[in-house]
C-alpha cells in the first residue's frame, strides 16, 4: 500500500511557499521573518486513475478464493481440497467471501519557516516540518453463498467430511486472523492501528526579485529539499512516510500585478525535479502481495508541476484576504532493476493530478507598526483549500494557519 504514502506526501508537502497565495515580495535587507505554519487534514477516501472516488482501504478489500485457501495448506491438504472442489462442481478460482476494511488517516504538520533578507532583492528561507500522523484500520471478513455451499457440501453424509467441514468453517470464520498470521510469517506487521511523529524533509530556498516597475513585479524562487524525513516502512501496510527518500530541486516564477485600491493579482508556476534514489520495496505483484521478498530498487519519482493564480487584498488597516486556485500534476514513478510484474504494481497509480480552490483571510499589524501605532509587526492568516477534482489523490480539504513574526 505504498499508494497511501504518496497520497499523504502529495497533500502535506510543506515548503517556504504553499497554496495559491504566492507573491513576488522579498524581505528588506537585514529583516528576519519566522513563520509558524500548521496544516491539518483527515483522509478516508481517494480517487483512482479515472478520477472516481473509492475508499482508502480499497487495496485491502480483496476476495478470498479457493485457490488462495489452498496456497495456505500443505501439499496433501491442498490436493485433497482441489479434488473435492472438482468432484462437487466448485471452481477453484471462485470466491468464498470478501475482506472488508476501513482505513482513515489523521495528519498534522507544524512547520517552522525562517526567512532572512540578504539584500533588497534576495531572501533566503529554511523550512523544517514536523509530522504527527495516525491511521485507524479495521478489517473483517464476510462469507458469501459459495462459501456456505462449500461448507454444506463438506457436511453431507455422502461426503463424510464433517470434521473437515468444521475445520474449514473455523478457517473461514477466522479469515482475518489467518491473514495476520500470514503477514507476520512473511515479515509484515499485523493489521492494526498505527501512529508516529517525527521530522519531515527540510527545504532551503532563495527568492530573488528580478523585476519591478509600474506596479508589476517578477520573482524567482529556487532551492532544494533534503531527505531528512523518515520514509515509509515496506513491512507496515498502513504506515505514513514523513519524507520520500531522495533530493528534490525546484524552481518557481511568481508575477504580481498591482490593480489599485489594495488589490493585487498573482500568477505562479513551479517545477520540481525528484532525483533518483535507492530504496527497499516489497516485490509484490497483482497476483501475490504478501509472500514476496524485500528487495532494493532504483527509483525515479515523477517530477511535479504546480501552477496557480489568486486575487489578493491588503488594506492599510491591516485586513488581508484572497481567493485563488491551484493546479498540481505529478508524472508517474519509474522503477528499475525489478521484474516487469513488480515494476507494474509499484508504478501503478503514481501519476497524480488535482485542482483546488482556495480562500484566505488574515490580519497584519505591519501597516500599524510602520505608522508607530503597534509595537510588534506580525501577520496571522487562515487558509482553506477545497478540492475540485483529482486523480490518484486523496479526497480531502486542507486547513492552514500561518503566524508570521517580523524582527
Amino acid at each position: 500500500m505504498r499508494t497511501f504514502t504518496y497520497l499523504v506526501l502529495s497533500v502535506l508537502a510543506v515548503a517556504p511557499e504553499a497554496l495559491a497565495f504566492e507573491n513576488a515580495k522579498v524581505l528588506p535587507p537585514g529583516v528576519r521573518n519566522l513563520n509558524v505554519r500548521q496544516v491539518n487534514t483527515n483522509i478516508s477516501a481517494k480517487t483512482d486513475g479515472n478520477a472516481d472516488a473509492q475508499p482508502l482501504a480499497q487495496p485491502l478489500m480483496q476476495d478470498l478464493t479457493f485457490a488462495k485457501i489452498a496456497q495456505g495448506e500443505n501439499d496433501l491438504k491442498a490436493a485433497q481440497l482441489k479434488a473435492f472442489l472438482l468432484t462437487n462442481g466448485f471452481d477453484e478460482n471462485a470466491a468464498v467471501g470478501s475482506f472488508v476494511a476501513d482505513l482513515k488517516g489523521n495528519l498534522a504538520v507544524t512547520a517552522g519557516i525562517a526567512s532572512y533578507g540578504v539584500s533588497s532583492n534576495v531572501t533566503l528561507a529554511l523550512a523544517v516540518p514536523y509530522y504527527r500522523a495516525s491511521t485507524s484500520l479495521a478489517v473483517g471478513f464476510v462469507p458469501n453463498a459459495t462459501g456456505q455451499a462449500f461448507l454444506d457440501s463438506l457436511a453431507k453424509p455422502e461426503n463424510n467430511n464433517t470434521v473437515s467441514a468444521r475445520e474449514a468453517g473455523a478457517k473461514l470464520n477466522d479469515a482475518v486472523g489467518r491473514l495476520n498470521t500470514k503477514l507476520a510469517d512473511n515479515g509484515y506487521r499485523e493489521l492494526e492501528n498505527w501512529n508516529d511523529r517525527g521530522l519531515g524533509d527540510v527545504t532551503l530556498a532563495a527568492k530573488a526579485r528580478v523585476y519591478e516597475s509600474g506596479g508589476v513585479a517578477l520573482a524567482t524562487t529556487s532551492g532544494f529539499v533534503a531527505p531528512t524525513g523518515r520514509v515509509d516502512d515496506p513491512n507496515i501496510l498502513n504506515d505514513v512516510a514523513f519524507g520520500d527518500g531522495q533530493w528534490d530541486v525546484f524552481g518557481q516564477l511568481a508575477l504580481d500585478e498591482d490593480l489599485g485600491l489594495g488589490f493585487g493579482l498573482n500568477q505562479f508556476a513551479k517545477y520540481t525535479v525528484q532525483l533518483p534514489a535507492e530504496r527497499q520495496v516489497r516485490a509484490a505483484t497483482k497476483a501475490e502481495s504478501i509472500e514476496v521478498d524485500l528487495v532494493k530498487a532504483d527509483v525515479k519519482l515523477g517530477d511535479k508541476y504546480d501552477a496557480g493564480a489568486s486575487l489578493q487584498y491588503g488594506a492599510g488597516n491591516g485586513f488581508l484576504a484572497g481567493v485563488g486556485g491551484t493546479y498540481f500534476k505529478k508524472v508517474g514513478d519509474v522503477y528499475r532493476g525489478l521484474e516487469p510484474d513488480v515494476k507494474a504494481k509499484l508504478q501503478d497509480g503514481t501519476d497524480q493530478q488535482a485542482l483546488n480552490s482556495e480562500l484566505c483571510v488574515g490580519f497584519s499589524t505591519v501597516p500599524h507598526y510602520q505608522a508607530k501605532r503597534f509595537a510588534i509587526p506580525f501577520e496571522v492568516k487562515m487558509t482553506y483549500a477545497k478540492q475540485a477534482m483529482s486523480r490518484n489523490m486523496p479526497i480531502t480539504d486542507l486547513a492552514q494557519i500561518d503566524l508570521n513574526l517580523f524582527f
